[in-house]
């Protein structure tokens, strides 16, 4: 008889790992001491004893190492966010600031460093900082080198908008702007040597679009790619080339096998030969996630070639989990590191019985049918809760441009590193080479995959009903046909479930939803009628549409923008295909492709009638109830029966809700978004 499933002793430590980063999360959130811990001993000593009568050795070995990284897991995770929050240095202080730059790249306004092993008026600092650059900050500088400035100091929260801040998993706990007055000295990075080598190489022999994506595809740093254009890979469900993980270290590290075949090498020089690069590589990328995921995963495989021993994925792929955790608890909460276990763990749990029906299709293209329908399985409840949307073009682009990508990534690697290794041949080579990269990235960026997107509600309680399902599918576990349809359609019922109770409700009229992210508010007051949107000059289009895809699957019925000519770029950026209503006095904003702009003073949508204050601050009449909406300094109106501003100015309100960090009883800095429901 067959067993239920294979226990494997690192899967076991994998979920006992987590299950103690979760509940050392808790701990913190909750505001509860990490000795209540000790409610768990009983529990652990009545299994301890249990092995030990019954002789079951195996079991308490088992019992023993699971224990161990459970309570690892909840001292380690609650201390590092416990550290976080305790700060060296007083928020909004002016210090003298001395550090070594470990990363740089670009945002909207300009460009940042990340900068370690700082000190401040003399005071070692045991975190990173990042620090905003304007055009004129002073010394250049890079990666490696040694700066010094004077700013002032703003600290970073742990958990802003109700959510674990990112800058958190990478011990980032101040930032500061520099304007000027910068001094850097150069001193020698090999891993950031290097990048700058290949950066330098792309951007001077290509134009700024392929060379950014090039450079992208090499060593995931996105900062240099057009929105738009990464807007399309998103869409299209092929941004994951841009992750280096394991479709750029398998390629690499097939490449680099394939030599050691052709060259007859030892098994040990093999080994050196195909392991050393790929720990540089992944240095050059800067050590993210993904890549020391699969660089761990290639090194195990590796180890078990050389001792003739059989390679088990799943075991590989929790011996990764396990390293990268230890070395961080916090990289659980990671989007990326997620997005990379779960493709891969799907891949190896599903991927045969997902092929199984495709007998007769060729080899290569099953092969690539099952890895894409494994991966873009497992990944799933990850980008509805993150991003709010799924591709629907997805599945057949990772079937069919994946495999064309794998080979222009193998070539731009090749030539790549050719042009860094000698410079003066790399006008001659990397224009050419990018020819293939040049007309996929035109086909992506005009196919209009915008338009295959389903969208509209997060993950949720979804989750773990969804991976119930998956586990059934799965070949690890030896359940009966009956079971496994039952199981996958039990998960599905509860999603179509799911997704209206969520997103819909019969009962209330209205539903007045508030989100924000530093400075940038949204409001969307959702009804039987319509939708409608309001958004802050402030507000940034990642924002605003992963707010309007986790609560609303569509266009929204009208646009309304708060703020002063700003409010000509929220405008512009935005891509919803509705009438926009922006204050009267700025009617020099002009209309943008099929959209009709609206300078009324008064007007009605959905059952709701509105007034503009003035460019800032808006009054809404919903169900009998007055709701002002302010994104300025100042309040007009002194009385409404529900407030939603970013001022601390005085206003009498029955309900207050702050877009960001106020004295209100209902913040969502605080808490996340807020939900207000209003009924007839």
């Amino acid at each position: 008889m067959k067993n239920f499933v294979n226990a494997r002793l690192p899967v076991i430590l994998v979920i006992a790992l987590i299950s103690g980063i979760l509940l050392g999360y808790v701990f913190i959130r909750i505001n509860l001491s990490i000795f209540y811990v000790i409610v768990f001993l009983p529990a652990v000593a009545v299994i301890f004893v249990l092995c030990f009568v019954y002789s079951r050795k195996r079991l308490l070995i088992f019992s023993i190492l699971a224990t161990v990284c459970l309570f690892t897991g909840v001292a380690d995770t609650y201390f590092k966010l416990e550290s976080f929050n305790a700060k060296e240095l007083v928020n909004g202080d002016t210090y003298n600031l001395s550090a070594t730059v470990c990363e740089k790249g670009k945002y909207d306004g300009g460009e940042y460093i990340i900068v370690n092993d700082a000190t401040a008026n003399g005071q070692n600092i045991k975190c990173k900082i990042k620090v905003y650059l304007s055009s004129s900050y002073g010394d250049y500088c890079a990666v490696g080198y040694k700066v010094s400035f004077t700013s002032s100091i703003t600290a970073y929260d742990a958990f802003p908008y109700g959510k674990l801040n990112y800058n958190v998993l990478k011990n980032i706990k101040y930032r500061c702007n520099v304007n000027g007055g910068l001094t850097a000295d150069y001193r020698f990075s090999l891993f950031g040597s290097i990048n700058n080598a290949i950066c330098n190489s792309l951007y001077n022999n290509l134009d700024f679009a392929t060379a950014s994506i090039a450079y992208a595809m090499l060593t995931g740093n996105t900062d240099g790619i057009e929105e738009g254009s990464m807007t399309a890979f998103r869409y299209g469900g092929v941004a994951h080339i841009f992750a280096v993980s394991g479709l750029h270290i398998g390629i690499i590290y097939g490449l680099l096998h394939l030599l050691c075949k052709k060259i007859h090498l030892n098994k040990f020089a093999g080994f050196a030969v195909c392991i050393i690069p790929l720990f540089f590589y992944t240095g050059i990328c800067g050590f993210t996630l993904s890549s020391i995921r699969a660089l761990i995963m290639c090194a195990v495989s590796a180890s078990a070639r050389l001792c003739f021993a059989k390679y088990d994925a799943l075991n590989s792929l929790s011996l990764a989990v396990i390293a990268i955790l230890l070395l961080n608890p916090l990289n659980l909460f990671n989007t990326g590191f997620q997005l990379s276990v779960c493709a891969v763990g799907s891949i190896i749990m599903l991927s045969k019985n997902i092929m199984r029906p495709f007998k007769r299709v060729p080899k290569k293209l099953k092969d690539g049918i099952g890895v894409s329908l494994s991966a873009q399985a497992g990944t799933l409840p990850i980008m509805l809760s993150q991003f709010g949307y799924l591709s629907g073009a997805g599945i057949i682009l990772n079937i069919l441009i994946v495999p064309i990508l794998s080979v222009i990534f193998s070539i731009i690697f090749v030539t790549t590193l050719l042009s860094v290794i000698f410079p003066f041949i790399a006008p001659y080579i990397l224009p050419y080479t990018v020819l293939p990269l040049e007309l996929t990235i035109s086909a992506l960026t005009n196919a209009g995959f915008e338009k295959a997107i389903i969208s509209g509600f997060g993950a949720g309680a979804f989750i773990p009903i969804y991976y119930l399902g998956l586990l059934a599918l799965s070949d690890k576990f030896n359940l009966k046909f009956k079971l496994r349809v039952s199981t996958v359609i039990c998960a599905v019922a509860f999603l179509c479930a799911y997704v209206p109770i969520k997103n819909f409700s019969p009962v209330s009229d209205h539903k007045i939803i508030v989100s924000a992210n530093y400075g940038g508010g949204e409001v969307l007051i959702k009804s039987k009628q319509g939708n409608i949107l309001i958004v802050t000059e402030k507000s940034y289009l990642s924002q605003i549409n992963s707010f309007i895809n986790e609560y609303y699957s569509s266009n929204p019925d009208a646009l309304i923008i708060l703020g002063g000519e700003n409010c000509a770029s929220v405008y512009g950026n935005v891509d919803f295909k509705c009438d926009a209503y922006i204050f009267g006095n700025y009617i020099n904003i002009q209309p943008f492709a099929d959209k009709t702009i609206n300078y009324e003073y008064a007007f009605s949508l959905c059952g709701v009638n509105f007034e503009f204050v003035d460019g800032y601050s808006l009054l809404a009449e919903c169900e009998g109830t007055t709701v002002e909406i302010c994104a300025g300094d100042y309040i007009p109106v002194k009385y409404c029966d529900v407030l939603i501003t970013d001022s601390l100015n005085e206003c009498e309100a029955n309900t207050k809700i702050s877009f960001n960090e106020q004295s209100f009883d209902n913040c969502v800095y605080n808490d996340g978004n807020f939900i207000l429901k209003l009924e007839s």
